[in-house]
């Protein structure tokens, strides 16, 4: 787990090895763990109905972690206030966000919803910016083209093979949602350890998808005898190590890092979809997908490396 900010030798003195060592570690987590959730998600949906995947799935993680955290760290459990602002971020990044990519992800690719998702940098970076006030910076400017040119060449002609409009909804709706949750829901009541925060958020999030999946009739759409090995061995990996593990990860990047950096793993996701894609799902690399990977990297360093540098431009 990354260090939690502050974290250092006595004496008031920080050791940048460490703290660039634990960033390092955290965006790789959300570059390769989320990058190959949208393949597991692709696995589970075809058999568990979009609300009930994604509430169980966060419920179960923000349970297990809550618990951890209050009986082995001995951390109080969140406030009333607390709980309402976690309410509010879950209902924002789980219910409103990851369910509707869920729901995406019945009709389309798994590497065309990543796709579709790394427009959240250029969103997370206009509402940031009207959150604080502060400058891109041109490094971040350069780093959010180039990303958007190298998605634009991995796209290609795939949404034009879309007639469907109802995913491509969803997926606005999944890509504004996170974005206020991952800005403006950082001003918002949270407990002061980030990994009570993500569990209450979780299980917050997880409690308001699976009711909006009792009223939409998700429910009544689950059976039993459809669960297979392929479906359970998806969803445990999307509840263990794409929640359990890569949230918390998320939120300790966004207490100490800048958003339009943290999300910086959606330039990255789309490439490690249409990879699993290659090696699980027999589809071709194109000289296409190729080349936006050689233009997607040198976006990522642009971004995220204000962060690693203390903000420097």
């Amino acid at each position: 787990m990354p260090l939690p900010p502050g974290d250092g030798p006595p004496g008031g003195r920080t050791t940048v090895a460490p703290r660039r060592a634990a960033l390092t570690a955290a965006f790789l987590t959300l570059y390769f763990v989320w990058g190959s959730t949208y393949l597991a998600i692709r696995v589970a949906v075809v058999e568990v109905p979009p609300f009930i995947l994604s509430g169980v799935r966060f419920i179960a993680a923000g349970s297990a972690l809550l618990i951890w955290r209050r009986w082995h760290g001995g951390i109080r459990l969140p406030a009333r206030r607390e709980w309402i602002g976690a309410a509010a971020v879950g209902t924002l990044l789980v219910a409103l966000s990851n369910a509707a990519v869920v729901a995406a992800e019945e009709t389309l690719t798994s590497g065309l919803v990543a796709l579709f998702a790394a427009g959240t940098p250029l969103l997370i970076a206009l509402f940031d910016r009207r959150r604080t006030g502060t400058r891109l910076g041109r490094r971040r400017i350069v780093g959010l083209i180039l990303g958007t040119v190298g998605l634009v060449i991995l796209a290609d002609s795939a949404f034009a093979a879309v007639h469907n409009v109802r995913p491509i909804l969803l997926l606005v709706v999944a890509e504004v949602a996170w974005s206020v949750g991952s800005t403006w829901g950082r001003d918002w009541p949270a407990p002061s350890d980030h990994l009570m925060a993500s569990a209450a958020q979780m299980l917050a999030g997880g409690v308001i998808a699976l009711g909006a999946g009792l009223l939409t009739g998700d429910l009544a759409m689950f059976r039993e005898n459809a669960i297979t090995v392929p479906v359970v061995l998806a969803w445990s990996y999307l509840a263990i190590a794409g929640s359990l593990l890569a949230y918390p990860v998320f939120q300790w990047l966004l207490s100490v890092a800048d958003p339009t950096a943290v999300v910086s793993y959606t330039y990255v996701n789309p490439v490690v979809a249409l990879a699993l894609g290659v090696l699980l799902g027999h589809e071709v690399l194109t000289l296409r997908t190729m080349i936006a990977t050689i233009v997607l990297i040198p976006a990522v360093i642009l971004v995220v490396s204000g962060t690693v540098s203390a903000g420097t431009d």
